[in-house]
């Protein structure tokens, strides 16, 4: 059996970090935009953390077809 890699467990990792921040943070959003027709600086925030989030967890797929040869 193959070792398990340790820099595949890092990835993993800051994978279901950055999903699981970005589902609360969606989750706040739809509750948010069903209380209100308009768009507070609160939501405005939450949209750029979760798009943040979200790219950390693109940028770490990325990294992990990279590392093993664009599988």
């Amino acid at each position: 059996m193959t070792p398990p890699d340790p820099n595949l467990q890092r990835i993993v990792d800051e994978l279901a970090n950055a999903l699981q921040a970005a589902v609360l943070i969606a989750e706040h959003l739809q509750r948010t935009s069903a209380a209100t027709a308009f768009a507070s600086s609160a939501t405005a925030q939450d949209a750029v953390t979760l798009s943040r989030n979200l790219k950390r967890a693109t940028d770490a797929i990325q990294k992990l077809r990279a590392d093993r040869g664009g599988e």
